[in-house]
């Protein structure tokens, strides 16, 4: 029997690591990018949604196993969050589809993936400043990062044993140790000689941060919300430049840190909107364990 699994996110817990140095080279499945993943489910009117259409394109032949995976099904880190529109929406197509395919959630903690969801607004062309960007609610918004309710609505449709969740920071200790268990769990056989462990979008450094914002104002690109002085062609390029050649030199500074961007006022109101959010996740972590990665609960 064919197994299918999907891992829909969240956004910024190294699922672009993922999808190009470690699932196209999992051997005994064939690896469905988010690209024709948000084209055949997410990207179709729910209402003329046709999960036959989509299980007969994935299916087809004998392929064998399937892997899926894209983070915008758990909505796009700096789309808005439209309610949790899109999320659930999701959620209930893959179910009509894949109805015991096996989920594969990972997060990260609130305080760490808010800073670095900022940094990866102003390489897609943002100009919001931080603070407008955090608190606006037209582009981040604070609910999309209570897991607890993703979560539990995935455990409702699929059941808890089709359900697997991982921390963010447990694979960041150890990526090598924890793929090895990812791997048991999940029955994969992989090619470890194609498996490349550099780090994939890192962060923006200190002196780089002011200059590309400053030339997100020069072009007009759709980023969820941005501002723009005027639009000026092949101001793209050199947006992209600055992160792929001047970014990795030391010359402009250390790379920003989550103490860049949040105030003790911030971390205070981080705790109070998330803590009791994150005390639901002990249903399916040891308290510990959240608490040694510093999850507030």
């Amino acid at each position: 029997m064919t197994k299918v699994l999907v891992h829909i996110g969240y956004p910024k817990t190294a699922t672009t690591w993922l999808q190009e140095n470690f699932f196209p080279h999992i051997q005994n499945f064939r690896f469905v990018s988010w690209r024709e993943a948000n084209e055949l489910i997410l990207n179709v009117d729910s209402f003329s949604y046709n999960p036959d259409i989509v299980k007969s394109k994935l299916l087809s032949g004998d392929e064998g196993n399937i892997l899926i995976s894209s983070e915008f099904f758990s909505t796009a880190i700096n789309f808005g969050y439209h309610f949790g529109y899109y999320s659930m929406g999701v959620a209930l197509k893959l179910a009509a589809t894949f109805p015991d395919a096996n989920i594969v959630i990972f997060i990260r903690r609130q305080q760490s993936l808010i800073p670095s969801a900022y940094q990866q607004y102003l390489k897609n062309g943002g100009t919001y400043s931080f603070r407008r960007w955090l608190s606006s609610g037209e582009v981040f918004s604070f609910e999309h990062l209570q897991y607890d309710r993703l979560i539990d609505y995935y455990v409702s449709l699929f059941g808890m044993e089709r359900v697997s969740i991982y921390l963010y920071e447990s694979f960041s200790d150890d990526n090598k140790r924890f793929l090895i268990r990812f791997c048991d769990e999940h029955g994969f056989e992989v090619d470890w000689t194609k498996v490349s462990f550099l780090h994939i979008n890192k962060g923006l450094r200190i002196f780089c941060l002011p200059l590309l914002k400053a030339i997100n104002h020069f072009y007009k690109k759709p980023v969820g919300r941005k501002r723009y002085v005027c639009h000026i062609p092949g101001m793209t390029t050199v947006g992209r430049g600055i992160i792929k050649y001047l970014n990795p030199l030391p010359v402009f500074g250390r790379y920003l840190r989550e103490d860049d961007f949040l105030r003790s006022k911030d971390l205070e109101y981080i705790k109070k909107f998330y803590s009791s959010s994150n005390r639901n996740l002990t249903n399916y972590f040891k308290r510990h364990e959240l608490e040694k990665y510093g999850y507030y609960l």
